[in-house]
């Protein structure tokens, strides 16, 4: 699952992820209330979420994640780092924080590092 409210950066993880053997995105949304929505209805076996999304945080969409799938990854990828993010990130339960600006690889390796093992 994809959260960003940024529709073309939206489309390019999409793509980056699908261009991998090992990935699929399954669910994208452009704020919480649709995230909420394709919760419940997908198998989510990692979720890349924004912080700052139209309708709040993104980090406030992880104990429901958890609930639907208690093994999901959680990936943080925003470019709003501001301090109170990413030290509430852990908190939140998120298991990793990268930058919108981080490096292509870097971005796949925690996907598949936080998904399930083959």
């Amino acid at each position: 699952m994809h959260v960003e409210d940024h529709a073309g950066f939206r489309v390019l993880i999409k793509n980056l992820l699908n261009s991998q053997s090992d990935m699929e995105v399954v669910a994208q949304a452009a704020s919480l209330d649709e995230a909420r929505a394709r919760v419940a209805g997908s198998e989510i076996d990692v979720a890349v979420l924004d912080l700052s999304l139209p309708d709040g945080n993104g980090l406030d969409l992880i104990p429901e994640l958890r609930q639907a799938n208690p093994d999901v990854g959680v990936l943080i990828l925003s470019a709003n780092l501001d301090p109170a993010g990413p030290e509430r990130a852990p908190d939140a339960g998120a298991d990793e924080i990268l930058d919108k600006l981080a490096p292509v690889e870097a971005v796949l390796n925690s996907v598949r590092k936080l998904g399930p093992n083959p």
